[in-house]
């Protein structure tokens, strides 16, 4: 039997499996798809989404979502803790057998190796040698045809997130939901919590924290981008000493 391994590494097989549960309706696998891929920490796997938050996401009523939370936990996809609406939101976790069965799955797919040609894999052509058949001459190699002098996509794109201005908002500390949501972002993302982070202020006698959004950003979008930039830009000195304390140890 599998060991079971977690969320964050058998994601894709987790969607994959679900994708071909005959007894759950489109309904329910794309909600399934928004929670895992946009909430669900990678360390705690579990998410707090609202309904309203999912429903504004998927373009679905918040009605369509209560029967697909209630289907997807039925069919044991997930585990649900409802919560009691002041401060604590339902909470939402892959159940155990769920990922048991993804990481049966990821453990045949590593285990899979490609044919040899003999055996009936994907013919590799020859390396061919730099003198050809009909006593060609012998060509040293263009040092500088083979240099590589397109700019780096990811170092372009860094750089126009940092000189891209970002709007903040002041977000109340008594919102407490969102700043749950802000800080299981964060710890997703492995950097300290808000608390950590020069963010606080006051407006009219009230604390709140000074952020690049309400809501923590989708994965993967160009907002994602932005507020990671945002928020390195801001890391505390203790959070870049523990960093070099880290890699000191792991270098050790």
């Amino acid at each position: 039997m599998s060991e079971r391994r977690p969320f964050r590494e058998v994601k894709l097989q987790w969607l994959r499996l679900l994708s071909c549960d005959a007894n759950i309706n489109d309904n329910a696998k794309c909600v399934a798809l928004y929670i895992v891929t946009a909430h669900v920490n990678g360390h705690t796997e579990k998410a707090w989404p609202s309904y309203k938050t999912i429903a504004e996401a998927t373009g679905k009523s918040v009605k369509s979502i209560q029967r697909a939370i209630r289907d997807l936990e039925i069919g044991g996809w997930l585990s649900v803790q409802r919560g009691n609406g002041v401060g604590h939101n339902t909470e939402y976790c892959p159940t155990d057998a769920s990922i048991l069965k993804a990481s049966e799955l990821r453990e045949k797919t590593d285990k899979s190796a490609p044919l040899t040609p003999s055996e009936g894999g994907q013919i590799c052509p020859e390396r061919r040698s730099d003198v050809s058949g009909k006593r060609g001459q012998i060509c040293p190699p263009n040092l500088e045809k083979e240099k590589n002098i397109k700019p780096n996509a990811r170092e372009v794109r860094a750089k126009a997130v940092s000189r891209r201005s970002i709007p903040v908002v002041v977000l109340p500390t008594a919102r407490t939901r969102q700043v749950n949501e802000w800080n299981a972002w964060l710890a997703e993302k492995t950097l300290p919590d808000l608390a950590r982070f020069n963010l606080a202020t006051s407006v009219d006698g009230s604390s709140g924290y000074q952020l690049p959004g309400r809501w923590p950003p989708e994965g993967g979008s160009d907002k994602e981008q932005d507020c990671l930039s945002y928020f390195l830009s801001r890391l505390p000195a203790s959070a870049h000493q523990e960093a070099a304390q880290a890699a000191c140890l792991e270098a050790a």
